[in-house]
Formats: structure tokens, C-alpha cells, sequence
């Protein structure tokens, strides 16, 4: 039996259980909705007839619409053949008209009036009945298709993928909501560096604890600072000499094209994912690791000559003690060269982490292939905290927003929540996965009684983030943002509702003109104009009011109308409230 610190040998016991924990729960979640899956498949066939039909009818009509354009224009093309013909008979006595051509063009006419109010003007009116007929035939059945699955749609909560993933991974527990204490708790205990919480706006956010130790999926946007090269040109005319056919020199204009550039700073909002796991394991240690180009490399000629020069120079790098570094080289040559954590700051905390059988599991992790992804993530151990970069999570929809299961054919959102959840599940496994080869960080940690404790509703700055984003960064934008925006937010007030301050961060456009010195082929100086866009940081602020649902109604269904009444009952003029992340919000 594999164990939870065999990542890849347990994957493959693990993920055949969840898959059909999925099938489960959908099977599950169908019978206590009382969907008619047979009623369904048939309506569906019947929306999907009519939507065949009307793409075939659009076709015909938009043939026809074609080949009565085409008539008009015969005919008017005709007509203008036949009105000149007979402006230059009455004019010119002596013209003799082709009688056959005259006799051939007014046929033409007529035949394109025939055609035109016969035959294609009939179609065209016959095809747009039809159209708007399968129209409301598709209105009709989309709609009852739609009612018919309502039942189920409702029944998907936003603890839908985590609760199977809960049961597949019972080590692993996630959080309803970030709240503000534990977020506090995981910046000041994890001595989290303040570019981690200050410099990203969160997106998506997933929290739990793995056997009590703190983890965060994160993924958000960043602001980073680029370069765009902007260019310019002017025509100019220069003098020449050259020789001429008589053998004397002459001077001539020519004229020449003068191009000058410039590079200016653009901001960049780039989203970035990354997984946040607290350990008190090895507290004074810190280094970094990146995807090593000899990974799940086949074991060619070329290959092993590549794997042991990075090995030779590790070797030598750990021999040498008059650097500043404390490296020193483990036995087991392969981790070394693979996860190549040269700037680690204590050999000892090092080895507690990494033991023999980690290291070993860890090779093994990097080297694979077919299982999981490989090596494909950066690593940071900073003190108590580890950062994990996978690439594959950029990929991955972390919002796993119930909306987003729902739909009107009972057949399509069975393979969606199936292939979904089966992704997700295997993203978040391996993301967790270099956690996971570390006995050390897999062991039951003393925060556990405390991380499974109940608290009071008190959304997180992260969580609050979270929210303004889903919102709509359109309704926190400066007027004269130009770029998208980071929104960074301040708790004002806690308790059944929190209030906090969300500022959106952003940059105006600003044209610009540089007149560039650019010389002539004479050697003349011109100053080309390039313009350019200089980015000013704008920002604005406004408050908003996040009151959990179950506030609202506990055991009933929500309605916006009751979180608006529940508002106004506690004194915010708001207009209108949105639900997200099983909290109502609100501006005010």
C-alpha cells in the first residue's frame, strides 16, 4: 500500500478513488434533484434538431439574399447597356444597333424582374418566417431544458470540488473562508516577506491545512515593470552628385527616410499561481530551486555526459571554501543535480528535510513523465514558509464557482464536472506533491487543534481581494485607468457584516513627443518625432460590505432581495448586491 509520502505511487491508488467518488456524488446529487434524465436527452435532441435546421435555413437564406443581390445588379448593369444603346440611336442616324444584342439585353432585364419577384423574393420571405419560427422553437426549448436542470444546478454549492477532494485526502482540510485571524496569523508566524501580500491582488483563493500545517493556492495579479520600444520617421531630402551620361559631374535631390526609436517602461499585469505552505520544520533555513534541464531526460549517451558535467561542477563548487557559500554535497549525486539548491543557508535544516528516503521520492518526482507533471515547479523555503510556483496550475480555473457546473443537457455537465474535477484533483495533487516527499512537513503539526477550531465569519485581506475581483475591477477603476488594475484592501470594521476599503491601483495614458537627432547621409542632423505613452499611477478608493449568506438565511434559500432588505435594515443605501464566494456584497 502506497503511503501519503509516495506522491507518484500513491497518485495512482488515490486518483482511481476520487474519480469515482465524482461519479458518486454526480449520481448522487441527480437522484435528490429528480431530473428526468430521459425527458432531458430528449428535449435537448429536440433543441438540437432546431438549431441544425436553423443554421441550414440562415445558410439557404443568406444563398438566396445572394442571388437576388446578384439579380439586382444584373439588372441594373442591363438597363445602363440599354439605355446608352438607345441615347446613341436617337442621337447618331447613321448608328446601326446590333438588334440581337438589344433583343438579348432586354430579355435580360426581364428575366431578372422574373427571377427577382418570382422565385427569389417568395424564398427569401418563406426562409425568414422559417428562421423566425425555429427561432422561437429554440427559445422555447433551450428554455424548458434549462428548467428541467434547474433543480440540479441548484443543488452544486461552492464546497462541491473540495468536499471530494476532502474525501479522497483526508490529510488535507479546506477552509469555508480565509478569515482574517488565520491571515494574520499566517503573515506574522511564517514571517511571510511583505512583497508575497503586497504586491499581488488575489483572484482566485483556496485555503486549508495539510495535518494541520497552513496552506494557501493562490493565484493573482501582479504588477512588473516592461519595456516597449516606440518608433518614429521622417522623409528629408538630402543633395547628391553623380555622374551623368556625358561624363560631368551633377548634383541632384534625393530624398531619404529617417527612423529613430525610443524604450519606455509599460506596466505589466501578469497573473501568477503559486501554492503557500507553513511548516515549522527547519524555521532557519532558506533557499531556492528552478526546473532542471536534466529531468525525465532519457538515459541517452548525450544525456548522462550533460547530467554529469552540472554534477562535476557541483562537486567542485562544494569543494571550494573560500566562497561566502556553505554548500556541501549530499551522497545521493542525482538529487543534487536535479533539484540543485546551491544557495541554501544551513546544511543541517537541509538534511532534516531532505533524508535519504526524501530525497529518493523526490528524484523520483522530477524524473517522471507519465504520471504527474515532472519537473515543472520553482521552490522557495524562506523560514517557516515555502512557496511552490507549479506551471501547470496557470492552466488550471481555481475559481470553482458552482455557476460554472451548470447546464441545460444533463449528458454535457456530467463530463464536465467529471473531466473538471479529475483535473482539478490532479493539478492540486501535484502541486502539493514536493510537499508531500518531505516526512517532515507531512507530520501532524500543532496547529491542527487550532486550525480545525470554529470561528466567527471575519473575511481576510486576501478574501477581500478575492471579492472585489469578482466584483468587477470596472466598478473600483479610476476614470482615466487605462490599464487593468491591482486592487489592494483595508478592513475597516468586522462582525456580521465587514466593511473594508478597496483601492484599485492602475495608470493613465499619457501621449508623449521626443524628438530623436538622427543624421542625414550628408551628415546634417534632423530630429525625428516619436511618439510615445508615459503611464501615471491613478487610484481610487471606495468602501464595501461583505455579509455572509447564511446571515441572511441559515437554513432556507438566499435571494438578492433579502440580502438587499438586510442592508437597508442595517442603514447602507445600496441599489443592488451581487453573491460571490457564499457571501452577499455590496458598495457603499
Amino acid at each position: 500500500m502506497a503511503t501519503f509520502d509516495e506522491p507518484l505511487e500513491a497518485f495512482k491508488v488515490i486518483e482511481p478513488r476520487h474519480r469515482q467518488l465524482v461519479w458518486d456524488t454526480l449520481n448522487e446529487l441527480i437522484r435528490r434533484s429528480n431530473v428526468d434524465a430521459k425527458k432531458n436527452r430528449a428535449t435537448v435532441a429536440q433543441f438540437n434538431k432546431a438549431s441544425e435546421n436553423l443554421d441550414t435555413a440562415s445558410a439557404r437564406l443568406r444563398r438566396w439574399k445572394a442571388f437576388g443581390t446578384f439579380l439586382t445588379v444584373l439588372f441594373w448593369v442591363l438597363t445602363i447597356f440599354a439605355i446608352v444603346g438607345i441615347v446613341t440611336i436617337m442621337q447618331d442616324e447613321e448608328f446601326e444597333a446590333p438588334l440581337d444584342l438589344l433583343l438579348g439585353i432586354g430579355c435580360g432585364v426581364a428575366l431578372a424582374i422574373t427571377l427577382k419577384f418570382l422565385l427569389v423574393k417568395p424564398k427569401i420571405l418563406s426562409y425568414t418566417k422559417t428562421i423566425s419560427a425555429l427561432e422561437q422553437l429554440r427559445h422555447e426549448l433551450l428554455k424548458q431544458a434549462w428548467e428541467e436542470m434547474r433543480s440540479l444546478n441548484l443543488l452544486f454549492t461552492w464546497d462541491t470540488v473540495t468536499d471530494l477532494l476532502r474525501k479522497a485526502l483526508p490529510e488535507l482540510h479546506f477552509d469555508k473562508n480565509f478569515r482574517h485571524t488565520q491571515f494574520e496569523d499566517l503573515v506574522a508566524s511564517l514571517q511571510l516577506k511583505k512583497q508575497v501580500t503586497s504586491h499581488i491582488s488575489v483572484l482566485n483563493l483556496q485555503t486549508g491545512h495539510l495535518r494541520g500545517n497552513p496552506f494557501a493556492l493562490v493565484k493573482g495579479r501582479t504588477l512588473e515593470w516592461g519595456q516597449k520600444t516606440y518608433t518614429g520617421s521622417i522623409t528629408v531630402s538630402v543633395r547628391k552628385t553623380r555622374i551623368n551620361a556625358d561624363g560631368k559631374r551633377e548634383s541632384y535631390t534625393a530624398f531619404e527616410t529617417l527612423y529613430a526609436e525610443v524604450t519606455r517602461p509599460i506596466p505589466e499585469f501578469p497573473t501568477k499561481s503559486f501554492l503557500l505552505f507553513g511548516s515549522d520544520a527547519a524555521p532557519n533555513l532558506y533557499f531556492t530551486r528552478s526546473p532542471s534541464k536534466h529531468s525525465g531526460k532519457a538515459d541517452t549517451f548525450f544525456n548522462r555526459w550533460a547530467k554529469r558535467r552540472t554534477t562535476k561542477k557541483l562537486e567542485a563548487f562544494s569543494r571550494n571554501l573560500d566562497d561566502e557559500y556553505g554548500f556541501t554535497m549530499m551522497a545521493n549525486r542525482e538529487f543534487e543535480t536535479l533539484f540543485h539548491a546551491t544557495d541554501r543557508t544551513d546544511e543541517r535544516e537541509f538534511r532534516l528535510l531532505f533524508t535519504p528516503y526524501a530525497q529518493q521520492q523526490m528524484v523520483k518526482l522530477l524524473n517522471d513523465t507519465k504520471v504527474g507533471f515532472g519537473d515543472n515547479f520553482h521552490m522557495i523555503k524562506d523560514a517557516r514558509a515555502t512557496l511552490l510556483f507549479p506551471e501547470h496550475l496557470e492552466d488550471v480555473d481555481q475559481s470553482l464557482n458552482p455557476v460554472d457546473f451548470w447546464n441545460y443537457d444533463l449528458e454535457a455537465l456530467k463530463r464536465h464536472f467529471v473531466t473538471f474535477n479529475t483535473n482539478y484533483f490532479k493539478a492540486l495533487y501535484f502541486a502539493l506533491a514536493p510537499l508531500m516527499t518531505i516526512p517532515l512537513y507531512c507530520q501532524q503539526s500543532a496547529r491542527a487543534e487550532k486550525a480545525n477550531a470554529v470561528q466567527k465569519f471575519e473575511t481576510s485581506a486576501w478574501e477581500n481581494e478575492l471579492i472585489a475581483n469578482a466584483y468587477g475591477e470596472e466598478h473600483f477603476a479610476h476614470p482615466h485607468s487605462a490599464t487593468p488594475n491591482l486592487i489592494k484592501t483595508v478592513t475597516t470594521r468586522h462582525g456580521d457584516a465587514t466593511i473594508f476599503k478597496a483601492t484599485a491601483h492602475g495608470f493613465s495614458e499619457n501621449l508623449r513627443v521626443e524628438h530623436v537627432p538622427v543624421y542625414d547621409s550628408n551628415g546634417r542632423c534632423h530630429h525625428v518625432p516619436v511618439e510615445w505613452i508615459e503611464y501615471r499611477p491613478v487610484k481610487q478608493t471606495h468602501q464595501v460590505v461583505v455579509i455572509p449568506d447564511h446571515t441572511i438565511n441559515p437554513n432556507g434559500p438566499r435571494s438578492h432581495a433579502e440580502a438587499l432588505a438586510l442592508l437597508h435594515e442595517n442603514g447602507y443605501s445600496v441599489d443592488q448586491c451581487h453573491s460571490i464566494r457564499a457571501t452577499y456584497v455590496a458598495l457603499i
